[in-house]
């Protein structure tokens, strides 16, 4: 006889992040109702230099994201699903600010899914290059590589269908660019664009995949969100990626090779005391590529190490914290820059596997201000705590 309490069995930390279901049914018409959400905490430390001069000062805790919504499944394989911003988490706002609790839409959709077909209308993610394609519940570092940043979408509104063909996955897109500014709802008076993505195995350990993103901006000199308010669109006309991801056990890879043309022109900072009127043209192109490598040490804990370049774009998250002439570091300044190299490496620790995990990293970047040859380097400590349901 075993008289051992099995205190295992009956609780465990991941049981608080599996009760967001609410209703649960074998039959009728609605199967499943549940509560979503996302909160991903940050502390960001930066010394930058910037043109030799070295301003040590950013530190500070973000709320990254904050995020609820609710699913609710049908019979049939159909799926209702919303995902809100909570102000003050990624929003812009507080509900002091703006009022309300909500800021806008994440992603709100409907989408049918069956064994080898699926369709999706709504607002959703567009799959473009493989950090991006992976949910920010999943990423394996704190923030994704400037190249992917540079050249991705802010989750337009649209039709995707998804089929296969042998042992090829495809999926095609069709996106209205622009949105309100208000709640980030659909606006006709947009341009749009399509897309096509491609996932098939080439060995029993190695994934290959394609994307391509058209945006309708007329060669870079127009923005794709046409008359209306905001946008969600890539800042470019045509963007490509090639990529790989393999599992060797412990030790995992993830690469890929990515291509931009014809960008929407875009100036530097205008605050930042050098270079500050610094633009790079209506129609410039840009590449660049990630390398990511991570070997699982235990069950729980994870390294990472991530090499990712950019011919030219924007500052994105971490490097774009700097100094600002008028209120010192304040974190919104964003130089565009030109043969930037990033070199992350991380550890990750798994409490309820990605549920509620905590993660440490460090980055180093290094390149010029675009045009000037100015350079700018910057080293980043970073300590995040992420959790979902």
């Amino acid at each position: 006889i075993d008289d051992r309490v099995p205190i295992a069995d009956f609780w465990s930390l991941s049981d608080i992040f599996d009760s967001s279901t609410a209703y649960e049914g074998e039959n009728g018409f609605i199967k499943e109702i549940a509560l979503t959400g996302r909160y991903h905490g940050q502390n960001i430390y930066q010394q930058k230099d910037y043109a030799g001069n070295v301003n040590n000062g950013y530190h500070k805790w973000q709320h990254r994201r904050a995020r609820l919504g609710l699913d609710i499944e049908f019979a049939g394989g159909v799926t209702l699903y919303s995902s809100l911003n909570v102000s003050n988490g990624s929003g812009p706002g507080t509900p002091f600010t703006t009022g309300r609790f909500f800021d806008d839409f994440d992603e709100v959709g409907i989408e049918w899914e069956t064994d080898s077909f699926a369709i999706n209308v709504g607002k959703q993610k567009q799959k473009i290059t493989r950090e991006f394609s992976t949910s920010s519940k999943r990423i394996k570092t704190i923030e994704r590589s400037p190249i992917v940043n540079e050249i991705a979408d802010q989750k337009p509104w649209g039709v995707t269908v998804g089929f296969e063909t042998g042992e090829i996955e495809h999926t095609i897109g069709g996106w209205l660019y622009g949105s309100d500014d208000d709640w980030n709802t659909p606006r006709s008076n947009s341009r749009g664009g399509f897309s096509y993505h491609l996932e098939m195995a080439v060995t029993d350990k190695t994934d290959f995949l394609l994307d391509y993103v058209y945006t309708n901006n007329s060669g870079g000199t127009v923005g794709a969100q046409g008359n209306a308010p905001g946008g969600n669109a890539s800042p470019y006309e045509h963007a490509v990626s090639f990529g790989t991801v393999s599992d060797f056990g412990r030790l995992g890879l993830t690469t890929d090779l990515i291509f931009a043309a014809n960008r929407t022109s875009q100036r530097g900072d205008a605050s930042i005391p050098q270079g500050s009127r610094t633009t790079i043209p209506a129609g410039n192109d840009t590449w660049g590529f990630v390398i990511m490598p991570t070997y699982e040490i235990t069950e729980k804990l994870e390294a990472v190490f991530k090499y990712a370049y950019m011919d030219e774009g924007r500052q994105q998250r971490t490097q774009r914290f700097g100094y600002n002439s008028a209120n010192g570091f304040d974190g919104q300044v964003r130089q565009v820059v030109e043969s930037y190299h990033t070199i992350y490496a991380g550890l990750n620790y798994y409490l309820c596997k990605d549920k509620a995990k905590v993660m440490f990293g460090y980055e180093y970047a290094t390149g010029e201000e675009y045009d000037t040859g100015t350079s700018i380097d910057s080293g980043t400590w970073m300590a995040a705590f992420r959790t979902y349901f």
